[in-house]
């Protein structure tokens, strides 16, 4: 149920840390997590969002009690948006939070007037294909590379053209 959960967009100190956190505990709960490479990669783009774009977009952030359950941004990338740090935490799953913050971000790169919406995902998150590929997105290509975690996977880039 999502009627517990507050979602804002503006940041505040801390917000950044508390994004990459989700990160890297929502995915070392799993089977198979992509470890602390995928959390420092993600530490990464998040710093380059704000020192290298000057933080041209929006990030949604969802809280419970207030406590991170759910995020996701849209980054401005010149007439064009990209998707990032989509994630629901393991407890706040199946209840629509992550179709509603990926429509809201949807939504924003609408209201922006840019051209498509591209992200970047992996192999082995068949509920994020799934939700992806229902909101419109298409894949535009995949290679094979180990990335985060020493088995092989898939880099999936996927687009969305906007109206």
């Amino acid at each position: 149920m999502t009627s517990d959960i507050i979602i804002r967009t503006d940041l505040k100190p801390g917000d950044l840390g508390r994004i990459i956190t989700l990160h890297g505990e929502g995915y070392g709960r799993e089977e198979g997590h992509f470890g602390l490479a995928f959390e420092a990669f993600v530490a990464r783009t998040v710093a380059d969002f704000v020192i290298d774009n000057g933080a041209k977009g929006r990030v949604w952030l969802a809280e419970r009690d207030g406590r991170l359950v759910g995020c996701t941004a849209m980054v401005d990338r010149g007439g064009k948006g990209q998707l990032r740090w989509v994630l629901v935490s393991p407890e706040a799953r199946g209840t629509g939070l992550g179709k509603k913050l990926v429509n809201a971000a949807i939504d924003y790169a609408a209201s922006e007037g840019w051209s498509e919406i591209t992200l970047e995902t992996t192999t082995g998150l068949p509920a994020s294909m799934d939700l992806y590929l229902r909101l419109g997105f298409d894949v535009v290509s995949e290679e094979e590379t180990e990335l985060w975690n020493p088995h092989a996977q898939k880099l999936i880039h996927m687009r969305k053209p906007l109206p």
